[in-house]
């Protein structure tokens, strides 16, 4: 403000300037109450778990009751596509066939294991004594369960001297139906080594029984 002096000037008089302080960038400005302090406030942890919605039971539903009329004229039908269905699925649980059972392997050594014994031939004036050997060999081949197409074979192998050049011989006949059964085997073998006369005694003998 300016006063006029009494020698008509004017005095310039010094304004007062107030200072405010004001909060700048670098000053530290303590909101009150906080204590001076800053308080550490907990990181979030997260979302909340999620929760699943509630689980609602179906409703339910009275059950239906079939006239009885209406349910006598639906059972046959329903029984035949039951059993049709049940024929369908059976042969899901049929059983494996079992297995086949594996050839038995028969040699000399189990011939003699189970009874058969050599036949030499050389006895020709005991015809019973073949009709015993070739009923025992017989009996064996039985009880191996022995093929007939392989009877004949495994039979050979019990003949020695005699006997053995005379299977040779008879099998090499280009005369002699082939291939051997043991009935072919049997017939050749009794008119070998039990004559005519002998076998009509014993047939006798047999119809005598009865």
């Amino acid at each position: 403000m300016s006063q006029e002096s009494t020698h008509g000037q004017y005095v310039l008089e010094p304004e007062h300037v107030s200072v405010h302080t004001g909060n700048t960038e670098g000053s530290s400005f303590t909101p009150p109450g906080d204590g001076g302090q800053q308080q550490n406030q907990p990181e979030p942890a997260g979302p909340p778990p999620a929760v699943p919605p509630p689980v609602v039971p179906p409703p339910v539903m009275p059950p239906l009751v079939m006239p009885q009329v209406a349910y006598e004229q639906m059972f046959p039908a329903m029984m035949a596509h039951y059993m049709q269905h049940m024929a369908q699925l059976m042969p899901m649980f049929q059983p494996p066939p079992p297995p086949q059972p594996q050839p038995r392997i028969v040699t000399f050594k189990t011939l003699k294991d189970n009874g058969a014994e050599e036949f030499r031939g050389d006895k020709m004036g005991e015809p019973q004594i073949a009709l015993d050997w070739l009923e025992q060999m017989d009996r064996v081949l039985k009880n191996l369960r022995v093929l007939d197409a392989d009877r004949s074979e495994l039979a050979s192998q019990m003949f020695r001297k005699g006997a053995y050049d005379w299977w040779k011989r008879i099998d090499q006949d280009p005369l002699m139906p082939k291939p051997w059964t043991w009935d072919r085997f049997d017939r050749a073998f009794t008119k070998e080594y039990v004559p005519t006369r002998y076998r009509e005694e014993r047939r006798d003998e047999f119809v005598a029984l009865k």
